[in-house]
């Protein structure tokens, strides 16, 4: 933090704090004693907030801090002000000023606290997108109240003293009073939406950052318990009350950035909401039936006793359902594993293949258990990853199916070093689901490679085949067609039949020689073995271009390589059939064809400027020729895409896995 920031803090505070003291020095010369129960608040508010907001521009949280110092600030001036207004004297200078002062300065203090300061706890990061209006709208509540009694004239306010002075506000605006049901609207929303913030983020945090907000949420805790006795006792001890309740705020904050390991605050968070809450449903249930029953039954005696009744019947129940709700607030599903189970499992079912499940399992694992990272890694198959690093000391647990090891969970180590038991408990149960999706994920990647192999086996068994008949057969068969043109020209006792017969022989073997290599081309194009892909592609194009039909072949810059045979057959096989369905049915000019080679893949288009598939006859569906391309396709693990583009005509679309199985 710059230097400067953090002497301004402390000459704030520091001021702030000095400014409170006056005040102090003023008040002992005071007739009314210290029976003030608002000089309290406000003096103390102005103490406990200055030297906390200093620390935190120390601390690098600037803006956090600088709200601190402004609530400090406000309530210095609100104390010093009233103060130095109630001990002047008419002739004092600016005394009429100062208590213009007094009537509002003292507002932000209480709406900062209420209304800004939650969305930026505990550590003074700026709120997210989905709180950051509502933020505003308690920045505008700051303004709007301020001004609503800054301009407020004397006459209308609350303080029947300066109202019956005489007096008038110097900057009084008559209907200023409107402003003051605009700005306790704005309060209310703001305030709410502050607790809602801090509530979310409790149930997202994860780590130090959930620590902290549980000191934070203690510290808020404190200070609406503290408010709600200072309203609960006489009147001479709420005043004490009032001033205690601006402390647990700034305390637990600066607890929760300097020490917020120092307890488990969890724990006592949540025994204290569940006793803060089952306070609160007490003495609503009893102050509704008192007030609804008290003019029939009686106020003194009959009501009370169906109050007393209906509290003691409601109270475990109602103390069952707290404690559930508060658990899941603390805990997130690992306070209801059953319930978590079973929406893990709904994930499971909905899910398209065994990879898309296993896929959507670390995320839910890492949401149920609250932990930023978690792998799913199967033994000799896919693998899952939610977030990119595990820790150095990551949790591993074994996932078993039907008692053999078929993979591995790999979490982030929670901030307390282990799960609490309730979690461990649950983890064991999720590996269990999770042994039972990495099975089926590594079988259907089984099946997967099964596949691959049986294509690329067959489109190799082909290849073989093609080249033993062409090197060995084709070879054979010929040298018999020369030695029986040699036997015709050697035949001396019968010259004319032995020349018919090595003839008709020759023309026989030809026969045998043009089947074999009708066989060969039957297995699988020929071009490919003889030219390679790129020029059985050219040969191919060739072949469909005429007049009529421009057909452009457009391969890259660095040429093709020899790639897997399965792939070249495939390739050839699906850009043969495009062509020819071009040719039959699209009444195009032109058809392009653009091959790209990739690290992983081969990728290529057919694309014509033909009537498309909104041209075909009405009741059109795929044909056996497009079917065909997507299985070729389908076949190789790849992707086969018929699309109708923007400016009209056809595009297959084509991925082919460069994979060598």
């Amino acid at each position: 933090m710059h230097t400067r920031t953090v002497l301004i803090g402390d000459s704030v505070a520091g001021a702030a704090a000095a400014a409170t003291l006056a005040g102090f020095g003023l008040r002992l010369r005071s007739p009314a004693g210290f029976a003030d129960d608002y000089w309290l608040w406000i003096s103390v508010t102005a103490l406990v907030y200055g030297p906390p907001g200093a620390f935190l521009i120390r601390r690098g949280r600037a803006v956090l801090g600088g709200l601190f110092l402004a609530v400090s600030v406000s309530a210095a001036t609100g104390a010093l002000t009233a103060e130095y207004a109630a001990a002047a004297l008419p002739h004092w200078p600016g005394h009429l000023t100062v208590l213009w002062l007094s009537a509002w300065s003292w507002l932000p203090a209480y709406v900062i606290v209420a209304a800004v300061v939650p969305y930026w706890l505990p550590s003074g990061e700026r709120p997210s997108r989905v709180f950051r209006p509502l933020m505003y709208t308690g920045c505008a509540a700051v303004a709007t109240g301020s001004a609503a009694w800054a301009l407020l004239p004397w006459e209308h306010g609350d303080d029947p003293a300066l109202a019956e002075s005489g007096l008038l506000n110097p900057l009084g605006v008559a209907g200023a009073e409107a402003l003051l049901p605009v700005s306790l609207a704005l309060i209310t929303v703001a305030s709410l939406g502050g607790l809602a913030s801090l509530g979310v983020r409790l149930r997202r945090a994860e780590g130090d950052e959930r620590g902290r907000l549980a000191w934070v949420l203690a510290g808020v805790a404190g200070t609406l318990l503290l408010l709600a006795a200072a309203q609960a006792v006489p009147a001479r001890g709420s005043g004490v009350l009032l001033a205690a309740s601006a402390v647990p705020l700034p305390v637990s904050v600066v607890a929760a950035i300097q020490r917020y390991r120092l307890w488990d605050m969890e724990t006592v968070l949540r025994r204290g909401l569940v006793w803060a809450l089952m306070s609160a449903e007490i003495a609503l249930c009893y102050t509704v039936v008192v007030a609804l029953l008290g003019d029939l039954l009686g106020r003194s005696l009959g009501a009370p006793l169906v109050a007393a009744a209906v509290v003691a019947i409601s109270v475990a129940p109602v103390h069952r359902l707290l404690q559930r709700g508060v658990r899941r607030l603390l805990y997130g599903d690992a306070a209801d594993p059953y319930d978590a189970l079973g929406r893990l499992g709904a994930t499971l079912e909905t899910a398209a293949a065994p990879a898309e499940a296993l896929e959507r399992l670390a995320g839910d694992v890492a949401r149920i258990l609250r932990v930023p990272v978690v792998w799913v890694l199967v033994l000799d198959g896919p693998e899952s990853r939610h977030g990119d690093d595990v820790g150095a000391d990551p949790v591993r647990v074994p996932l078993v199916h039907a008692g053999e090891a078929v993979g591995e969970l790999v979490l982030t180590r929670p901030r307390a070093g282990e799960f609490r038991p309730a979690e461990a408990r649950l983890l064991n149960v999720l590996a269990r689901q999770a042994g039972a999706a990495a099975h089926a994920a590594r079988l259907a990647a089984d099946l997967d490679r099964s596949r691959r192999a049986l294509v690329a086996a067959r489109a190799e068994e082909r290849r073989r085949l093609r080249r033993d008949l062409h090197d060995h057969l084709g070879p054979s068969l010929s040298a018999v067609q020369l030695q029986l043109e040699t036997i015709r020209d050697l035949a001396a006792d019968d010259p004319d039949g032995a020349g018919e017969l090595a003839d008709r022989c020759a023309a026989w073997l030809a026969g045998a020689v043009s089947d074999v290599r009708r066989i060969v081309d039957g297995l699988g194009p020929s071009a490919l073995d003889d030219l390679g892909l790129a020029e059985a592609l050219r040969a191919q194009a060739a072949a469909f271009d005429r007049p009529g039909l421009t057909v452009r072949l457009n391969l890259p810059a660095q040429g093709l390589p020899p790639l897997p045979a399965a792939i070249e057959a495939a390739a050839l096989r699906i850009v043969g059939e495009a062509l020819a369905n071009t040719a039959r049915h699209s009444r195009a000019g032109r058809c392009d064809i653009d091959v790209a080679l990739a690290p992983d893949a081969l990728h290529f288009t057919v694309r014509d400027d033909g009537v498309g598939m909104t041209g075909s006859a009405p009741g059109w569906r795929a044909g056996v020729g497009l079917e065909s391309m997507t299985e070729a396709a389908a076949q190789l693990d790849g992707r086969c895409e018929i699309l109708a583009p923007a400016g009209g005509g056809t595009e297959i679309s084509v991925r082919l896995p460069r994979v060598e199985v």
